[in-house]
């Protein structure tokens, strides 16, 4: 992990989280993880994504303030504070932060590419896109553990520091998303004749090169199948045992 200050200590993860490992609660919201922005509540209204929870009582509870990670996507960041009392797939893991504890700094902690280079050599896995990081081998890495007042004083830095960045990036991907809807339009407007082709292409603006996409919702889809993949694998033993 490298150089910490000297007033700061370095401790086990056992020593700063306890695992929660509770079910039963039906009532609850479902929660997921975003590679973008860690816990959220689940929006079953989003019909790309709506999916029908048909076992809940097997989903583990996570009580607002709670870390949960997934253990298949730890080592890609797929971690976060839970931000209402909620339900997590058996596919995750939820550590409850114990007293001198602020989730929000260990979970910007968590998400850094250092920190996720040693959760990927702590994971275990027949191959290494389908490693998992137990709660046995996570509760072992050694993490920086700051006064308590620090950990608050850099999880508020963070926030505050970073709330233009995401509102700027918010207003740019609804632009975006505007612009192709008027792509759209317009070459549907243009290939069945309501417009003139020399007119359009001289009203069309200029596109930039597309690279990667900046929000997540791959990476997510992604995650909502390893969680659908270990719930078959779990339904599957239970068939042959």
């Amino acid at each position: 992990m490298g150089d910490v200050p000297e007033h700061w200590e370095v401790r086990r993860n056992g020593q700063l989280f306890v695992q929660r490992n509770q079910t039963g609660f039906a009532e609850l919201p479902i929660l997921e993880v975003s590679l973008k922005t860690g816990i959220r509540v689940r929006d079953f209204e989003n019909t790309n994504r709506k999916q029908v929870m048909s076992d809940r009582e097997k989903y583990k509870r996570a009580v607002k303030g709670d870390i949960a990670y997934n253990m298949m996507r730890m080592w890609q960041g797929a971690v976060g504070v839970a931000p209402v009392d909620g339900l997590v797939s058996p596919a995750y893991v939820v550590a409850k932060p114990l007293e001198g504890v602020d989730p929000r700094y260990y979970s910007n902690l968590f998400r850094t590419s250092v920190y996720m280079n040693e959760v990927d050599r702590c994971s275990r896995g027949i191959v290494k896109d389908r490693n998992r990081l137990y709660w046995e081998d996570f509760k072992q890495i050694h993490s920086p553990c700051p006064p308590f007042e620090e950990q608050i004083k850099i999880a508020n830095a963070i926030y505050e520091n970073t709330q233009a960045v995401n509102h700027t990036i918010e207003q740019v991907m609804q632009e975006i998303s505007l612009l192709r809807e008027y792509r759209t339009r317009l070459i549907a407007d243009v290939v069945t004749g309501k417009l003139d082709v020399r007119e359009a292409a001289a009203n069309l603006p200029e596109e930039a090169e597309e690279t990667e996409p900046l929000d997540d919702s791959v990476a997510d889809d992604e995650l909502e199948n390893d969680e659908m993949k270990e719930q078959a694998g779990e339904l599957e033993e239970e068939i042959l045992a």
